[in-house]
């Protein structure tokens, strides 16, 4: 029986439904793999072929974006998932976690955007798509969309050089400023790294 991994590269028929690429059903394969650690580290029921479906399914539906991708060379792929899970450990002077909330991953899209790395400006779409290939393994805060989109409700979806405190987001300085040193510290990581420093250093203003 042929395995997805030795699948020629080209279109098949389904019953009059157009196949993915090969490649892509290649990328389908990792990440249910990658879906199915997840289930086992939540402590969760789901079938293999039910991760499937529900890939597949959301992909029909237009409620994920092609699984292929984001566009990034396989190099950045690897600098931008060490530099997550790095940023995953970041500790603060008293020893405290940096990122600690899932809508700390907003800090993560805004410098991914505002570097180009492969997504543009307000596509959350193409930022889940792009964390499916660069999500480290057993994440300590694993990704979620919906936290992500509640950026939209903040003045973090300004690029990251004009981001300020501002009192009609934000009742304290708190939440800000920890945005603004995940975001500092994550641009810092990728420059250390390779990636160039596009986007200025900043301190909290």
């Amino acid at each position: 029986m042929m395995t997805i991994s030795e699948l020629p590269e080209e279109r098949v028929g389904c019953q009059g439904v157009i196949c993915p690429l090969a490649s892509e059903l290649k990328v389908l394969e990792q990440h249910v793999l990658q879906m199915e650690q997840r289930v086992k580290d939540h402590n969760c029921r789901m079938s293999r072929m039910a991760l499937l479906f529900r890939l597949m399914a959301d992909s029909l539906e237009g409620m994920a974006p092609p699984l292929a991708a984001s566009g990034l060379k396989k190099g950045k792929e690897s600098v931008l998932r060490t530099c997550i899970a790095l940023l995953m450990e970041a500790r603060d002077d008293k020893g405290h976690y940096l990122f600690h909330g899932k809508n700390h991953w907003q800090a993560v899209y805004r410098i991914i955007v505002d570097r180009q790395l492969g997504v543009a400006d307000g596509d959350y779409a193409g930022f889940d798509s792009l964390v499916w290939q660069i999500e480290p393994p057993k994440c300590r805060i694993p990704f979620s969309p919906s936290a992500l989109r509640q950026i939209s409700k903040t003045n973090f979806t300004r690029p990251f050089e004009r981001w300020c405190y501002d009192p009609a987001y934000f009742k304290t300085r708190k939440p800000f400023d920890q945005m603004f040193g995940i975001a500092s510290r994550f641009n810092e990581l990728l420059e250390e790294n390779g990636l160039g420093p596009l986007v200025p250093q900043r301190k909290i203003p």
